[in-house]
């Protein structure tokens, strides 16, 4: 069993697109833990809203690979454009992405992250997982 460590952010009707996301992953994956929602302004000049970024601990027997195709269909389902360069730079629905895999939801937290908000997140939910 793997244990993957997952971010969801969005900045298009956020309260709508973050519960949507959940409930698709949750229909394919056993969603074991759920942080809180930390609301970040846009950065840089091609988005327009605030983004709301989480971070969910989901448990899978499946490749990465698989996982990841599952996600971009859960993203395009909740209205993300499809695949190509230039949609990094637009506002989004939903975007769901795999940070890492552990064998315990432990080693999950101990993934290195590289967003500032995801680290953010993270040394806030570590102090409420530990509570």
């Amino acid at each position: 069993m793997k244990y993957l460590l997952i971010s969801l952010g969005s900045n298009i009707q956020p309260q709508d697109n973050l519960p949507n996301a959940r409930y698709q992953i949750a229909k394919h994956y056993k969603i074991l833990f759920t942080s809180h929602i930390l609301e970040n302004p846009p950065c840089g000049d091609s988005f327009k809203s605030d983004f709301h970024n989480q971070l969910l601990i989901i448990r899978s027997d499946k490749e990465q690979a698989d996982i990841k195709a599952e996600f971009e269909q859960i993203e395009l389902l909740l209205g993300r454009e499809p695949k190509a360069p230039a949609r990094k730079l637009n506002d989004r629905t939903i975007d769901i992405d795999i940070l890492g895999q552990g064998d315990s939801p432990k080693e999950c937290c101990l993934i290195p992250l590289k967003d500032s908000f995801n680290q953010s997140i993270m040394q806030d939910w570590k102090l409420e997982l530990s509570d």
